[in-house]
């Protein structure tokens, strides 16, 4: 069912936006409120709403979607980054 939720929104016509989802919470029926609610949070966000993260819940359904613009570098708050751990290797004599 998760693919079926990656599938159904990757495959909105989001202009502008990509939208991350991570799930908390899985049920066994589709969450048919979810489109209508991220097109509600992109028209919020339109009209200038600061907030990038929404939680979306129904029927078991728990997950946070994460609009990310694909015009302009994303708020630092936002940004997803990979750090690295130097690691001291022992000297060799």
């Amino acid at each position: 069912m998760i693919d079926a939720v990656l599938n159904r929104v990757g495959n909105l016509p989001l202009p502008g936006f990509f939208v991350t989802v991570e799930f908390t919470k899985e049920a066994n029926t589709f969450p048919t409120g979810l489109e209508t609610f991220i097109f509600e949070k992109l028209e919020r966000i339109h009209q200038g709403v600061k907030s990038r993260k929404f939680t979306y819940q129904e029927n078991g359904w728990r997950m946070t979607l994460t609009f990310f613009p694909t015009n302009q570098v994303v708020d630092e708050k936002y940004a997803m980054k990979n750090t690295v751990n130097k690691v001291n290797k022992p000297k060799r004599e």
